[in-house]
């Protein structure tokens, strides 16, 4: 059996050495790239959401290499993601493909249920030892993220902090244990604290949010968050790898009472479920106004259900609050400079909006 998942962000750094260290072969797809996207839109059906397509095509591209075991995720409401699994698993059989596919429901007991499966012969010690590491190693990746977003618009040789953060990737990548990780961090820290800032009057803080894998993975995203940051803006991000294991699989106290607070900023414009990610946009969106947040960009795949719905939600919360909404659709004719232009024009707006303001 060799086991293989689609990309998100980060999530193989994370998965990989899951399966590995319990004796699973692995065969991570190459990076996402233009071929994978076109693979991936060759065999899809038209109206489907970027995320669906961008996956096929992993799924393809690793099959190619040698994987027979594909792992993807569940999901329920009225988001499709639940539907993927079938969908994708029968335009692969019909290209001719052999393989297995595992789904993984957003519920720790699937998770649990899929492990006896793959590795039945591990002692659930060792399998919770490993699960914890993996976990660890999330937290650290999400953590340098968010202070690479304050650095980046301040740092006076552009690109020094991502030329930090693709070092740390790179350290942890190699991390056997605990130990390795705290030393990693402890050394990317010390590493992003000699960064040469400048004290900028006119950085623009902007919180993002939307659908969650647009928003984690950077080419889905044509690389926002870098571009925003190289615009002067401090970027918010909403949303994490970890906040989906706390929410979906761990189900933390913490994160229940996260997302109670979350309903509740919703409540006014929001009185039922709408699936995916669409109440933490409207939530997250009155929070960030509350902070004092300059504007919110809405990222989102095209004929994703639960976002247009929010997206039409937001136009209200922006005429109640002042608070300057982009939403900003994705698939696979988005261009770059059309982006660039959009951008620009919002960052300005908000810049000149905030020295009015002031």
């Amino acid at each position: 059996m060799i086991l293989t998942f689609p990309h998100l962000g980060h999530l193989n750094l994370v998965l990989k050495p899951i399966f590995t260290s319990l004796g699973v072969s692995v065969q991570v797809p190459p990076p996402v790239t233009k071929r994978t996207l076109a693979l991936g839109v060759r065999h899809s059906p038209e109206t489907v959401c970027l995320p669906f397509k961008i996956m096929l095509g992993n799924f393809i591209e690793a099959l190619e290499e040698g994987a027979d075991t594909l792992l993807t995720c569940g999901g329920t409401g009225p988001c499709r993601l639940g539907m993927y699994a079938q969908v994708q698993q029968e335009i692969l059989r019909q290209l001719g493909y052999q393989f297995k596919m595992l789904v993984a429901e957003p519920s720790l007991a699937s998770i649990l249920g899929l492990l006896r499966e793959l590795v039945s012969g591990a002692e659930w010690n060792r399998i919770y030892r490993t699960f914890r590491f993996a976990y660890a190693k999330m937290l650290i990746i999400d953590e340098i993220e968010r202070r690479i977003a304050v650095i980046r618009p301040r740092e006076c040789r552009q690109g020094n902090g991502d030329d930090i953060f693709s070092s740390a990737i790179a350290a942890l990548e190699q991390a056997n244990c605990q130990a390795d990780l705290e030393a990693i961090y402890l050394t990317i820290l010390a590493q992003l604290a000699e960064v040469t800032v400048a004290q900028r009057a006119d950085i623009i803080r902007i919180g993002l949010v939307g659908e969650i894998y647009v928003l984690l993975e950077p080419f889905a995203n044509q690389q926002l968050e870098k571009r925003l940051g190289r615009m002067g803006v401090e970027v918010h991000k909403t949303m994490q790898l970890s906040d989906y294991v706390q929410g979906h699989v761990v189900r933390s106290r913490q994160y229940r009472e996260l997302h109670h607070r979350l309903e509740q900023l919703a409540q006014p414009y929001l009185h039922h479920t709408i699936g995916g990610h669409g109440l933490k946009s409207i939530a997250y969106t009155v929070e960030k106004y509350q902070q004092g947040v300059d504007g919110i960009i809405q990222a989102y795949p095209f004929t994703c259900m639960p976002e247009g719905i929010a997206k039409n939600i937001l136009h209200q919360v922006s005429s109640e609050t002042g608070m300057p909404v982009l939403n900003l659709v994705y698939d696979e004719h988005a261009g770059e400079a059309g982006l660039v232009t959009r951008l620009e024009a919002f960052v300005d707006l908000l810049r000149y909006r905030k020295q009015a303001l002031d």
